[in-house]
């Protein structure tokens, strides 16, 4: 069961892009990931829904509108004053992680903040890892930053497979869109090579240097072939993908990563580097489905 409170009737079904973002009930890490998803609304004209999701057992639903509309509406009706077209949801359910992608299934993107909460024992990431393995959309989890840094260059994580050619399209259009540097994060691990037949290993690894790189620059042709003055970087090593990608993501202003599977049990397996990346998110992070 769910409740909401919209714009008129007419424009329940808006063409423009829908953008959700994930609002806690107490508020705990959610004004972070709203001020970068009204950002992003008045930029790319996406409407917004803001979500929060309540467990039935905990509040009657007499007392949801003082726990969690109320809250939505007062954080919703200075983004509608300023243009921006925003509606309101509560969404009823135990697990935060199920109940979000629900209410996100008409969504482009799902936005959330931080999901960890202090005096806790709940890892960071947890719920950003669940949030992705179950939503069809792509997901954006924004951490609390130092808004004093200065934050430049997108940075994206490719491996050749097809969800990294989305990530790809994703990160240039975003570099694109920003005015902003895009680096293309590849990596390499040593592969052992047979001796013989007793299938012996070389303690000398087969270096993939070479190929990696030159995977690279088709990664940045493509990238340029949809923005052809997009200025792109390369940045190959070896090494583990998820630590590489965090490494360049230290000053970033946004990181962009694949996620792979969309039903059964490759959709829940998410990536590890998936998985590393958004656990140890030191930029905005969007994983792209």
């Amino acid at each position: 069961m769910t409740d909401s409170s919209a714009l008129p009737t007419d424009a329940a079904a808006p063409s423009s892009p829908l953008i959700v973002v994930g609002v806690r009930p107490d508020g705990h890490g959610s004004h972070p990931a709203l001020t970068w998803a009204a950002e992003r609304a008045r930029a790319t004209g996406a409407d917004l829904k803001l979500v929060s999701v309540v467990d039935p057992k905990a509040h009657a639903p007499e007392s949801r509108d003082a726990h969690a509309i109320a809250p939505l509406e007062s954080l919703a009706q200075p983004l509608r004053d300023e243009g921006l077209a925003v509606t309101v949801e509560v969404a009823d359910g135990a697990h935060v992680d199920r109940a979000l992608p629900d209410a996100a299934t008409d969504a482009a993107l799902l936005v959330i903040g931080t999901d960890h909460v202090p005096g806790t024992r709940r890892e960071r990431g947890h719920l950003s890892r669940h949030l992705v393995s179950h939503a069809d959309c792509s997901v954006a989890v924004v951490p609390d930053l130092d808004e004093a840094q200065r934050r430049e260059g997108v940075v994206v994580g490719v491996d050749g497979s097809d969800v990294s050619h989305r990530a790809l399209a994703f990160a240039a259009d975003e570099a694109a869109r920003l005015r902003e540097t895009l680096t293309i994060v590849s990596t390499w691990m040593p592969v052992p090579v047979s001796l013989d037949v007793n299938m012996t290993y070389d303690p000398m690894p087969y270096d993939l240097q070479a190929p990696t790189e030159a995977f690279a620059q088709t990664a940045v042709d493509e990238a340029r072939t949809r923005h052809p003055d997009l200025d792109v970087r390369t940045r190959v090593a070896e090494g583990d993908a998820a630590i590489a990608i965090t490494d360049a993501s230290t000053s970033a202003r946004l990181t962009v990563v694949g996620t792979h599977g969309r039903s059964g049990l490759a959709r829940l397996l998410l990536g590890s580097t998936s998985t590393a990346v958004l656990e140890n998110a030191t930029a905005v992070t969007v994983a792209v489905r």
